[in-house]
């Protein structure tokens, strides 16, 4: 009896193990969903033509400007499908060839965000249908007065540009856990950029003038001038890095002045322990870039000839 009743436990565990991995393979498994319209899959993932469409437009104005540089030719009526100099280039291969290169990028930087629980990958139909909503939404806050960051309406490129930024930190986050550097590392990497890791005094003093009047000596405080004032934060920056009694003319404040440097600001060496945040984060962000370039092992299966039929026009 004993024996049974643990068969039938064992079978009836089996069974819903068996149920609920069905399960959450139907819930997950984007990859078995391919579209009609699919022209190839990103390591499973299908991109219809829509979506690689959307890649190929962005880089017809950078095409154009290639063929006229190497060929000194203009988009006409069969600028897309002729072939060019020895090599036999044609733009609609060359825009198709960059629109990809851009494509499995933006598909990495999907993945990796995917893979590291950050955002989960969205097809392309899904992030348009993301980006509406998210323009209705706005739209919304934009008669009610409520606060929003950024614009107040995507349009797709934009949109994706938003995404991306918006990850951006945590995906740098996630491999600052992954790039590892040793002390000796972090030492030598300091040493090669010593000359950056500074701090600059916000303050100078310099005779200052506006027209018609006479130099005054004043001390100038960069943390009294306000981001908007571009002008203004050019002129102190000029001062700055000016020698002592060297004049400088520009506008400050919204006046047109000349200033002779009387006392530069203080530059303090920072320490490594200063400054080993920024260069492990800077390490980080730099290996994260390199592996969303590196899209060599992302397997493309093309549907028959529909890729390369497409033709750009």
């Amino acid at each position: 009896m004993g024996i049974t009743r643990r068969k039938a436990t064992v079978i009836i565990l089996f069974t819903t193990l068996i149920v609920l991995a069905l399960l959450v393979l139907s819930l997950t498994n984007k990859k078995a969903e391919l579209p009609e319209d699919w022209i190839f899959t990103v390591d499973g993932y299908a991109v219809t033509e829509d979506e690689f469409q959307f890649y190929v437009k962005e880089q017809r104005a950078i095409t154009a400007d290639y063929f006229f540089r190497i060929y000194g030719v203009q988009v006409d009526e069969g600028f897309w499908t002729r072939q060019y100099g020895e090599n036999h280039e044609t733009p609609t291969e060359y825009a198709k060839k960059s629109a990809m290169t851009a494509l499995l990028k933006t598909k990495q930087e999907q993945f990796i965000a995917d893979e590291r629980g950050i955002a989960p990958y969205k097809s392309f139909d899904e992030l348009k249908s993301d980006m509406e909503d998210e323009n209705v939404k706005r739209a919304k806050m934009e008669d009610s007065e409520g606060t929003y960051y950024g614009l107040p309406q995507f349009d797709l490129n934009q949109y994706m540009q938003y995404l991306s930024g918006a990850r951006w930190p945590d995906l740098v986050e996630t491999q600052v856990k992954k790039t590892k550097m040793s002390e000796t590392e972090l030492h030598v990497e300091y040493a090669s950029k010593s000359a950056e890791y500074v701090r600059v005094a916000n303050e100078l003093t310099a005779a200052l003038a506006t027209a018609g009047q006479a130099k005054e000596e004043k001390v100038l405080n960069r943390l009294d001038i306000s981001k908007e004032e571009t002008e203004s934060l050019k002129f102190w920056e000029s001062l700055a890095a000016a020698s002592v009694g060297e004049t400088v003319i520009g506008k400050y404040m919204g006046e047109d002045v000349v200033a002779t440097l009387t006392t530069k600001p203080e530059i303090t060496k920072l320490k490594l322990e200063e400054v080993k945040d920024s260069i492990l984060y800077g390490s980080a962000e730099s290996d994260l870039r390199a592996l969303i370039a590196n899209t060599n092992k992302l397997k493309i299966v093309y549907n028959g000839n529909r890729f390369s039929e497409l033709v750009v026009n």
